[in-house]
């Protein structure tokens, strides 16, 4: 992957900026209540891409500091939202339409099956608690988020989650250790614990970063790449971005950066032309190459025939209208909605997760570049979830919904900012159809 052809740089939001004139999406201009939410929404990020397995464990369920916080401002954003006089049409329908009919299937089968308690929280929170809590409730409260301060809050978390990561996956060889931080970058119950994740190849260890599991790392940098090499202008930092998801060690995460790299292409934001592009991926496939016996891997274990031990989901279902008696959905999520739901509930599941990129990419011509890069992102997700989706762990759906609301920010308040092009020439996105 390569940045387009003209990034946008973004100003950094909590300063006030060259000379004496300040854009209306800095954090001095915004007003007492606006700031509230604001910082409330970069606390969000902060804790669900930068440091989102930072927690601990109530028994076995683990709690992290992201979803603690969303449980917590959910209900606080419902009272903010009861007074909104119409709440955005587009989630609210793919709430209702698709959303709920699956979390009632989950419901219905809890009780006919005597499900335990655990897999009806477990998939109520996926399927009603997570789209209701961001998608209706939260979600909305972005339009009252400058764009700038969304993306550099947004930057820095991954560069963040980048550079840790790196820092980690050289010192293992080296040392056989890596840095855990309690409580921050690894809940507190698995300090010590990632070792046994089936997370070393070789002399290797998956590039885990903060997220402790390279393909979930993985599955969360992929759906965030469109909006990060959107603002990132560092080409150092976009290399490094690079580098990250070659060294998770993961055929689920390179298919997934050659599907958001087609992804991108498709709906312009980087140029098939660019020579940079194809010097990226010449890159990453060398360095891919170099890695290769230090995994123990020959050329031929880059296709695996078994897909990791994923062939047992593709031939171990029953094809039923409702799903069989159990909730289980595995790496290929699509095949785990089967099972889990049948064909009636498959297809609400299915239209569940794809009606936020699909609306997106319908209305591409008219979307700001922050909401195309959005519609990027979630439809790269879709699209990696055909092998291993990571579904049930935090924070991925966390982060889809939230790339999900991006893709439905208007940007509606009455602002505008100025963001610099490459070619020197300066454009002013205005709040309704720029940036924002």
């Amino acid at each position: 992957m390569a940045s387009a052809s003209m990034p946008v740089s973004v100003p950094v939001p909590f300063s006030r900026g060259a000379g004496s004139n300040r854009s209306a999406g800095t954090w001095s201009s915004l007003s007492g209540a606006r700031k509230f939410v604001v910082a409330l929404a970069v606390l969000l990020i902060v804790f669900n891409v930068a440091i989102p397995k930072g927690g601990i464990k109530a028994g076995d369920l683990p709690i992290t500091w992201g979803y603690l916080m969303l449980f917590l401002l959910v209900p606080v954003g419902l009272i903010g939202a009861l007074r909104r006089p119409m709440p955005l049409a587009q989630p609210l329908l793919q709430v209702i339409l698709f959303f709920l009919p699956v979390a009632l299937l989950i419901l219905v089968k809890s009780v006919v099956y005597h499900l335990t308690f655990s897999a009806l929280a477990v998939h109520e929170v996926l399927f009603f608690f997570l789209p209701v809590g961001v998608l209706v409730i939260l979600g909305p409260y972005l339009e009252e988020v400058p764009a700038d301060i969304i993306a550099t809050t947004l930057l820095w978390c991954v560069r963040f989650a980048v550079i840790w990561g790196i820092v980690n996956f050289v010192l293992y060889p080296i040392i056989k250790d890596i840095i855990q931080i309690p409580y921050l970058t690894v809940n507190a119950a698995d300090y010590g614990e990632i070792y046994g994740k089936n997370n070393r190849r070789g002399i290797l260890m998956k590039l885990v970063s903060t997220y402790n599991n390279g393909n979930i790392f993985g599955a969360c940098m992929v759906m965030l790449a469109p909006i990060y090499f959107l603002f990132e202008k560092r080409r150092l930092l976009l290399a490094l971005f690079i580098i990250a998801l070659v060294c998770t060690l993961s055929r689920t995460v390179w298919f997934g950066m050659v599907g958001v790299t087609g992804i991108m292409m498709l709906t312009g934001q980087i140029k098939v032309r660019n020579p940079r592009v194809w010097i990226g991926l010449v890159v990453a496939g060398g360095l891919l190459i170099m890695l290769l016996p230090l995994m123990g891997w020959t050329p031929e274990k880059l296709v695996d025939s078994n897909l990791g031990g994923r062939v047992k989901t593709f031939t171990n279902f029953e094809m039923t209208v409702l799903g069989g008696k159990t909730l289980m959905i595995p790496e290929v999520i699509y095949f785990g909605f089967l099972n889990s739901f049948g064909l009636v509930g498959t297809f609400f599941a299915v239209c569940a997760f794809a009606a936020g990129p699909v609306f997106g990419f319908l209305h591409l011509k008219s979307l700001s570049p922050l909401r195309r890069a959005a519609t990027a992102g979630a439809l790269g997700y879709v699209v990696l979830a055909a092998i291993d989706g990571c579904f049930v762990f935090p924070p991925v759906l966390a982060q889809f919904f939230f790339v999900t609301s991006l893709i439905y920010r208007r940007g509606l308040r009455p602002e505008r900012k100025s963001f610099s092009l490459d070619n020197g020439v300066r454009q002013s996105y205005p709040a309704r159809s720029g940036l924002s």
